[in-house]
């Protein structure tokens, strides 16, 4: 089992971009869990609920050994063009996008994401 004291919720990195993701105007809703292999963990979560652009849902979640990926993954369940939309956006900044719903983020550009996801929220603010 591998030291879980640096992994998770508990790196250095995801703490300082959760410190500066809770500033946002649209705060995260924030889950804490085990994950799988019992590393503790979280998720930041936006939206989810019925909007003028249908129902979508934003979320970052902490990394372990078997999901070593920085991501945020984007959603829009009802209205497939607001999607592809929301995901040029990310695109024209760029990101890297992959499967269609999932932009890859580095933890460490913590100030520049905080940024981002605020301009985000100005043209497609979770309801």
């Amino acid at each position: 089992m591998p030291d879980t004291e640096k992994l998770g919720r508990n790196n250095p990195d995801w703490i300082n971009l959760v410190s500066k993701l809770k500033t946002l105007s649209y705060s995260p809703r924030i889950l804490t869990f085990m994950d799988f292999d019992g590393i503790p963990s979280q998720s930041l979560n936006w939206g989810t609920t019925k909007s003028a652009r249908g129902k979508y849902g934003f979320a970052l979640a902490s990394t372990s050994p078997n999901l070593p990926k920085e991501r945020m993954d984007l959603f829009n369940t009802e209205d497939k063009e607001n999607q592809i939309e929301m995901i040029n956006w990310w695109k024209s900044r760029g990101y890297q996008i992959d499967n269609r719903s999932e932009i890859s983020i580095n933890f460490k550009d913590a100030n520049k994401l905080r940024n981002d996801i605020d301009s985000f929220f100005k043209i497609y603010p979770p309801e």
